[in-house]
């Protein structure tokens, strides 16, 4: 109940229960591990034209490299949009499957993450990213 109340909340969209689809839990398990996932249907019906560009944008950036949150907002056309990049990060509706652990801010360091900072340092380094060079 805490996590549909959760998700709900975040979303805007009530989660359904049921088993995953065997494609998706995989390409899943993949990208965790760091690796390529292979092609999984992923429905991002209700979500605005900037948030689509957004993530559209951050889909292309290769695994082992980073984007800061004023970048992406440069490469979907709106260099002072970068809160609002945030934003759309924060409300990432397949976190790891779409990338948002690879945008990081200009400051330094990795920044915040929907599923905590250690999960995103662990990813990064599974791609490859130094860390330490943030």
């Amino acid at each position: 109940d805490a996590f549909e109340t959760a998700y709900h909340k975040r979303f805007s969209v009530q989660p359904q229960s049921g088993k995953i689809p065997e494609q998706y839990a995989r390409a899943l398990q993949e990208a965790a591990a760091g690796r390529k996932p292979g092609p999984a249907p992923i429905d991002l019906t209700g979500l605005s034209q900037f948030q689509l560009k957004v993530l559209n944008v951050l889909r292309k950036v290769p695994r082992g490299e980073v984007r800061t949150y004023g970048e992406l907002a440069s490469l979907a056309g709106r260099p002072k949009a970068v809160r609002a990049v945030g934003n759309v990060m924060a409300c990432n509706p397949v976190p790891i499957l779409i990338p948002c652990h690879r945008v990081v801010p200009s400051s330094g360091g990795v920044g915040n993450y929907g599923l905590g900072p250690q999960l995103k340092r662990t990813l990064l380094a599974r791609e490859g990213v130094r860390i330490d060079k943030l």
